[in-house]
């Protein structure tokens, strides 16, 4: 949908907003050429021509290549919660409040859809939002979120401003919506029975339809969205976060603002009163990450142009095959007597020819294309070289013959590529695992109470009632972040460092225990069963050596008789009598 030619109707505020939503926009506009094109080619979608290529077909090497790629990152980091304060039980409720938000909202699902954008286009961006008393989370289309062109790529609080757009709401919701303010949706009546508002309804329907088929290519299904019944008005939200001066205290404060259509102003709000937080309720990062666009390319945009090369090629050899597989024949078209069949190609079809080729007839010769399938390997070894996804880590062998130790020099040299690609991964984690909390604690009061269900080390299940306060804390939490694609190429190195520092000191119980937790966290230990393993060790070493009573007897003596023994005792008695 375009934005209004004209701002002379709108108000000074939706004048600010609609010119930088322009802004933004146009920023992002240059980039979706390129994602269309990667997106279609994800899909096994082609665009066929007159020239170059004739026949739909694709080879897909895109798919293959984002696929390995989010093999190497599709497990979620291990988030762990620190209380500052060394409460271990506000610990131990906040992380339960962790992985049971991670299983109700199918975080692992936004996960996987998140990844595969970044790698189709470079960024992908979730949203944060605390919905009817509860923290929601949505993996967001990469065509729905516009931002500041001046933004830092490395920290999006430095946006001036941010827009979702693209948010599809039939008007009876919009109406009911306790949120927007009355005189928003009178405004919203009326401009939707004014002329022209017809087709723009019916532009917001194919809008929404767009959307539904992307989303439903990275992963989402079609049936779980809500779809919009007969004579319903389809509106075109946008919910704009920007920064607006505030004259009292001389400052500038983050406002939501919520429109629809560009026009009708619904809602404007301070984010710290919406949300209780002032920080973006966003989460964003890049695979290739850029010093001034945020738009970076991703893996996808370094597959698209040999992607399409070798359609291109494939299609050349599909046709040039098909064309040797009809036989065609000229004939000599002076030749008296002789009439061919048709002037068509086809199967055993005879073609006109207005000289003597070999005596009446002779086979129409077609060069074979030999070396189309030479030059289809050698593009794609330049795309696994540029990707870092080699044959190797695609599950193919280049030779018939490789020993095992080129497999794993191979595998590791790959794994090295894409540690950059973990590291950006696992700082959006601890972001979004800090906004989490910051909302959590924004929003839940310390009387606020739930029901809990953990699980033993035996496997048994037990609720718990807990309270705000059980987790709260004041002096609030160090998160780290456990990133299994990274730390995978590390554990094992690192831990043959520490057996080794380990029998270099093998009487060092601070070495000994730091080799231990070493050896745990690469059986996958959860922080609750690290703990119990640890309080055990303190345990045994904190317990006094029980001493035997009878002392043992020197090497080469015999063990002494019960009447010399106490022939002995009396002796010593009778010595600390006489001192």
């Amino acid at each position: 949908m375009e934005l209004p030619t004209t701002t002379s109707e709108l108000s000074p505020l939706m004048q600010k907003l609609t010119s930088e939503k322009k802004v933004a926009r146009e920023f992002s506009e240059r980039r979706h050429l390129d994602w269309n094109e990667n997106y279609e080619l994800y899909r096994n979608k082609v665009k066929t021509n007159r020239l170059t290529q004739r026949q739909a077909v694709n080879i897909p090497l895109m798919k293959e290549t984002i696929k390995t790629l989010l093999s190497k990152i599709d497990d979620p980091p291990l988030i762990t919660f620190k209380e500052k304060g060394g409460d271990r039980y506000k610990e131990l409720v906040l992380q339960e409040k962790w992985d049971t938000d991670f299983e109700r909202l199918n975080v692992e699902g936004i996960d996987v859809q998140d990844k595969k954008t970044v790698l189709l286009y470079g960024r992908g961006w979730k949203k944060l939002n605390f919905v009817e008393k509860q923290f929601d989370i949505n993996a967001l289309d990469i065509f729905d979120v516009v931002v500041d062109p001046l933004v830092n790529p490395l920290d999006i609080e430095t946006a001036r401003f941010l827009v979702h757009q693209n948010i599809f709401r039939s008007l009876r919701d919009i109406l009911a919506d306790k949120r927007y303010t009355t005189e928003g949706k009178q405004e919203l009546k009326t401009y939707l029975t004014t002329s022209g508002v017809v087709v723009q309804s019916a532009e917001n329907k194919q809008e929404l339809e767009k959307k539904l088929e992307r989303m439903n290519a990275m992963g989402q299904d079609k049936n779980d969205f809500d779809t919009f019944g007969a004579g319903d008005t389809i509106v075109n939200l946008s919910e704009h976060y920007t920064l607006l001066w505030n004259t009292t205290k001389q400052k500038f404060e983050r406002y939501v603002c919520t429109y629809a259509d560009n026009k009708v102003l619904l809602l404007k709000e301070k984010l710290t009163n919406l949300l209780g937080v002032d920080f973006l309720p966003f989460v964003s990062w890049g695979e290739d990450i850029e010093t001034q666009d945020i738009w970076s390319d991703g893996p996808g945009d370094l597959v698209r142009t040999p992607n399409k090369v070798l359609n291109v090629w494939f299609s050349q050899k599909i046709e040039n095959r098909t064309l040797q597989n009809f036989q065609m024949y000229w004939y000599d078209a002076t030749a008296q007597g002789f009439i061919p069949q048709t002037y068509e190609p086809g199967p055993g079809r005879m073609l006109p020819a207005p000289g003597e080729p070999s005596k009446t007839i002779m086979p129409v010769q077609i060069s074979g294309l030999e070396d189309t399938i030479t030059m289809i390997e050698f593009v794609i070894k330049l795309v696994e070289s540029g990707t870092a996804a080699t044959a190797i880590e695609k599950g193919v062998s280049e030779k018939k013959q490789i020993t095992l130790g080129e497999v794993e020099m191979l595998v590791g040299k790959a794994t090295e590529r894409t540690i950059s690609m973990a590291k950006f991964y696992r700082r959006a984690w601890k972001e979004l695992a800090r906004k989490w909390y910051a909302i959590l604690d924004a929003n839940t009061s310390k009387g606020s109470k739930e029901t809990l269900y953990k699980v033993s080390s035996k496997g048994k299940v037990w609720p718990k009632v807990v309270y705000g306060k059980d987790w709260k804390s004041e002096k609030g939490y160090r998160i780290d972040v456990a990133s299994s694609s990274e730390q995978e190429s590390e554990k094992t190195k690192g831990i043959q460092r520490w057996m080794f520092i380990q029998s270099q000191f093998p009487e060092n119980p601070a070495v000994a225990k730091i080799a231990q937790r070493r050896i745990l966290e690469i059986g996958d230990i959860t922080p609750e069963e690290m703990r119990e393993v640890e309080e055990f060790e303190k345990k045994k070493l904190e317990q006094p050596v029980a001493q035997s009573p009878i002392q043992p007897q020197p090497i080469g003596e015999q063990p002494m008789r019960p009447e010399e023994l106490q022939t002995r005792l009396n002796e010593l008695k009778n010595l600390s009598a006489t001192i």
